[in-house]
C-alpha cells in the first residue's frame, strides 16, 4: 500500500485543478494526512470550523478527489488540533464524505439495475454585477481601537462566509467606515471564490426593487433572485423601519430566513443598534440580533492621524507634521470629512502653486468643518450625576444595586452615550460593565424619561449643566 502522504499529495493535485488558487491554499493545503488503513482516512485540521466549511462548500470536489485516490468507499475521520503547543487533538467524523460514500454505494446499486437512468443536470446561474467598490478592501481600511473588533469579525466572515458571524450587523454614525468594511467583505469573498454570487445594495434600493416587483406582479421572481445570492450585503437597514414598510419587511424576513438556513452570509449596516431601531417586526429584529453586532464609533485622534498618513501615502500628498496634527485634532466627526479636507488642500495647493502649510490648512478646515468643541469627559458626567443623586463616585462605579445608586448609574450611562462620542464598549469599560449592560441602561432610562416627569426634569438639568 502506498504511503498516506503520497496518496494525499495525489488527492491535492486533483483538488488544485478544480478550485481557485486562493481557495485551495486557504482550506486544503494546510490539511495533514495522518493515516489510511484501506477503508478509513484520518486527516488533521486546524479547527472544526475548517472541517465544517469544507464540507458545506466543497463536498463534491472534496469527496470526488478522495474517492478517486483512496477508493469509492473511503470513510474520513478528523483530528482537530486544540492545543498547538502540546499537540492535543480531538477526533470527529466527516459526515459529508460519509454521506457521499453511502450515496455512491446506493447510486452504484441503482445503476446496476437501471444502467440507462438519466443524470441530473445542475443549473448554471447567470453571473450578476456585485456592485462592489474595488477600492474598499481590508488592505485600504485603517484599523484603530474603535474599529478593531468589527474589522476582525468582518475579516472572519469574509474568509468563511456563512460559517462564523452570520448575520453580521455593523452599526455606527455616518462616515465611520461601515460601507468600506462591507465592501471589503464582498471583495475578499470574490477574490477567494470568484464563482460566488455576491450582491451589495442599500436597503432603499431593496425597497424600490420590491415595490417595482409588486407593481409588476413579479414578487416571486424578486424572491427567487435573492435566494440565489451567496453573500448579501445590505447597507442602511434602518431604512426598512416604519409602519409603511411592513410588506417590504415581510419579504426581507423570508429572504433572510432562506439565506440563513442555507448557510449564506448576510451582512447589514445601520446608523444605530438593532435595539434602537423602531417600527420593525419583532421577528425581524430578533434575527438581526442572531449573529455578531459590532459598533463602529468615530475615529479617535490616533486613528484620524493614521488615516491621514495612509491616504497621503496612497495619493502622493506631502504635508508637514504640523498640518497633519492640526487636521487630526480638529476634524473629528468622520473619515469622509478627513478625506474632503485633504482633497480640498490638494486643490488649493495646485491652484496657488504653493506647498500645503498650516495657514492653508486652517483656512480649509475652518471653511469645510465646524471646529470641534472640547469633548465632555466621562469623569465630568459621573461627578455631576453623583452630586445630583447624592452618591459617591466610588459607589456609583462599584457593584451596589441599591435603587438610588442603580438609577444614578443608568442615568450617567444614558448621558455618556448622548453627550459623548464614546461607544457602548468604551462607556462599559469606564463604568466596569459590559456593553450589553450599557445598552440596557440607556433603554431603561429612555423609557423612564417618557413616563416619569420628575426624572425627565432631572436628566434635562444635568444635560444642560454638562453642555455649559
Amino acid at each position: 500500500m502506498q504511503d498516506v502522504n503520497t496518496l494525499w499529495e495525489d488527492c491535492l493535485m486533483l483538488l488544485k485543478k478544480e478550485l481557485t488558487e486562493s481557495a485551495f491554499a486557504t482550506w486544503f493545503k494546510p490539511i495533514k494526512p495522518l493515516s489510511f488503513d484501506g477503508t478509513t482516512l484520518v486527516l488533521m485540521l486546524r479547527s472544526q470550523m475548517v472541517a465544517d466549511y469544507i464540507e458545506d462548500n466543497y463536498i463534491d470536489a472534496y469527496s470526488r478527489a478522495i474517492f478517486r485516490v483512496f477508493g469509492a468507499g473511503t470513510r474520513v475521520r478528523y483530528r482537530i488540533l486544540i492545543d498547538s503547543q502540546s499537540g492535543t487533538t480531538i477526533g470527529t467524523v466527516s459526515d459529508g464524505v460519509d454521506r457521499q460514500a453511502t450515496k455512491n454505494e446506493a447510486l452504484s446499486s441503482n445503476q446496476a439495475k437501471a444502467p440507462y437512468a438519466p443524470q441530473q443536470v445542475q443549473v448554471q446561474l447567470p453571473p450578476i454585477d456585485s456592485r462592489l467598490n474595488p477600492t474598499y478592501t481590508f488592505e485600504t481600511f485603517v484599523q484603530g481601537e474603535c474599529n478593531k473588533l468589527v474589522r476582525v469579525a468582518s475579516l472572519s466572515a469574509a474568509q468563511a462566509p456563512g460559517a462564523t458571524f452570520n448575520p453580521l450587523f455593523i452599526y455606527g454614525g455616518s462616515g465611520v467606515g461601515k460601507t468600506h468594511l462591507m465592501n471589503a467583505i464582498g471583495n475578499q469573498v470574490k477574490q477567494i471564490w470568484p464563482e460566488k454570487r455576491v450582491l451589495y445594495l442599500s436597503a432603499n434600493e431593496f425597497k424600490t426593487q420590491y415595490m417595482d416587483a409588486a407593481q409588476r406582479n413579479q414578487v416571486s421572481n424578486f424572491i427567487q433572485f435573492y435566494q440565489t445570492i451567496d453573500v448579501l450585503l445590505i447597507d442602511d437597514i434602518q431604512i426598512l423601519a416604519g409602519p409603511t414598510m411592513q410588506k417590504t419587511q415581510e419579504q426581507f424576513f423570508h429572504i433572510f430566513n432562506y439565506l440563513h438556513q442555507s448557510r449564506k452570509q448576510i451582512v447589514m449596516t445601520s446608523d444605530r443598534s438593532p435595539m434602537e431601531i423602531k417600527d420593525v417586526e419583532d421577528r425581524l429584529l430578533t434575527r438581526m440580533r442572531w449573529g455578531f453586532q459590532g459598533e463602529m464609533s468615530k475615529p479617535d485622534y490616533s486613528l484620524r492621524k493614521s488615516i491621514l498618513q495612509n491616504k497621503m501615502l496612497r495619493d502622493g500628498i506631502d504635508m508637514p507634521d504640523e498640518v497633519i496634527n492640526y487636521i487630526a485634532e480638529n476634524v473629528r466627526e468622520n473619515v469622509r470629512d478627513l478625506e474632503g479636507v485633504l482633497a480640498s488642500l490638494l486643490v488649493h495647493s495646485m491652484v496657488q502653486n504653493a506647498p500645503i502649510d498650516i495657514e492653508m490648512a486652517r483656512l480649509v478646515v475652518e471653511t469645510l468643518v465646524d471646529i470641534a468643541p472640547q469633548d465632555i469627559l466621562l469623569e465630568n458626567i459621573v461627578e455631576v450625576v453623583c452630586t445630583e443623586f447624592g452618591v459617591q463616585p466610588s459607589v456609583l462605579l462599584g457593584k451596589s444595586r441599591e435603587q438610588t445608586v442603580a438609577t444614578a448609574r443608568q442615568v450617567a450611562m444614558y448621558l455618556a452615550k448622548k453627550l459623548t462620542k464614546k461607544s457602548f464598549v468604551e462607556i462599559g469599560n469606564h463604568f466596569g460593565r459590559t456593553h450589553a449592560t450599557v445598552m440596557y441602561a440607556i433603554k431603561a432610562t429612555s423609557d423612564l424619561i417618557d413616563t416619569n416627569v420628575q426624572l425627565a426634569r432631572r436628566v434635562k438639568k444635568l444635560e444642560n449643566m454638562l453642555k455649559k
